[in-house]
């Protein structure tokens, strides 16, 4: 602890900046008057017994108290979380208190005007599918955030839709739509989940594999009221998710970054240029031959040619990895073959 003449003098200085009289600090310590004048003259330290209520009186730290100095970057930091917790307040209350006040005032028009509830209930859902993106629900599960978000607000869109669907008297799309939703969650929620977890390396081979089920769903889905050929489509969605899914497990793997990125970019290269083959075996031969290569007829043969780029491009860039990656692996081959001989 500080010379008991600082610490009397940063006692005094706190004393009135609260305004306080040595008398009334005194009745708040339960000490007599002298003991705090005592202490503000340096003459004696207060009892060790005393110091929370010290502390809790004159609104400082045990630290500042101790040392006899104002910590200011832990006022500041005291500030700035006071500050933060009353901006999160406001933050759930506010439109907490207007969503509650658009509901009620929804209510009384739909009672008054068609003297039943008809269009309250899609209010109510679009208020619910609000809330659950602001303020969210997080707020309720502080260890599971961006879990109670992602399922909150999809179930809270979901319910918003069917509430629409039952409105509208059109069932039928409503599932539909709901797979559709899933499916944008599952690619942007999935990830982040799983990074946080012992399936952080495989999170993104989770996620596309996940997702590729649910279209093959979608499509048996739509199937049951719209006659397409769903095997075709299965095989094609299958040709689109595959490479994606192998350069997902690629990835994962423990080894180059640059080999890596060189076979994923030879195959998705590849993948995009075969499209319109697989297409072509699949739903059979397009009108025209749009796909075909002449690269000296672009008038007619532009997206052949255009695809024949792309795929060229990617195999250089490829090239330019691999090529790389060779030249660097044989590099630090040679620096370990001469440092063992060393």
């Amino acid at each position: 602890m500080t010379d008991k003449k600082t610490f009397g003098s940063f006692i005094k200085a706190k004393r009135t900046e609260k305004s306080y009289s040595q008398k009334d600090l005194a009745e708040m310590l339960l000490v007599t008057e002298g003991a705090v004048s005592k202490w503000e003259r340096g003459v004696s330290y207060p009892d060790i017994t005393l110091i929370a209520d010290i502390c809790r009186v004159l609104d400082i730290s045990e630290h500042e108290l101790i040392t006899a100095s104002t910590d200011t970057d832990a006022r500041k930091m005291k500030h700035e979380a006071k500050l933060f917790r009353a901006i999160r307040s406001t933050w759930f209350w506010v439109p907490t208190i207007s969503y509650a006040v658009a509901l009620v005032v929804c209510f009384i028009c739909d009672l008054a005007v068609n003297r039943t509830l008809s269009w309250f209930f899609i209010v109510l859902a679009a208020l619910i599918c609000a809330y659950t993106f602001v303020p969210t629900v997080t707020c309720f599960f502080p260890s599971k955030k961006l879990l109670a978000f992602s399922l909150s607000t999809y179930l809270s869109v979901c319910l918003l839709l069917f509430t629409c669907a039952v409105y509208t008297k059109g069932l039928s799309w409503w599932l539909t739509a709901c797979i559709g939703i899933l499916m944008g969650y599952v690619l942007l929620f999935v990830p982040l989940l799983l990074s946080k977890t012992s399936y952080s390396r495989y999170k993104f081979i989770i996620s596309f594999a996940v997702t590729f089920v649910l279209t093959v769903l979608l499509l048996m889905h739509i199937r049951i009221r719209q006659p397409f050929m769903l095997g075709s489509a299965i095989l094609m969605t299958a040709y689109g998710f595959v490479p994606v899914i192998v350069c997902a497990v690629i990835c994962a793997l423990r080894f180059s970054p640059l080999l890596k990125a060189g076979i994923c970019t030879a195959l998705i290269g590849i993948t995009l240029y075969c499209a319109n083959h697989a297409a072509t075996a699949l739903f059979g031969p397009y009108s025209g031959n749009s796909y075909r290569v002449d690269l000296r007829n672009w008038e007619q043969c532009m997206n052949g040619n255009i695809q024949l780029i792309v795929l060229l491009s990617c195999l250089l860039v490829s090239a330019a990895f691999l090529i790389t990656w060779f030249l660097r692996a044989g590099k630090n081959k040679k620096g370990s073959s001469h440092f063992s001989k060393r």
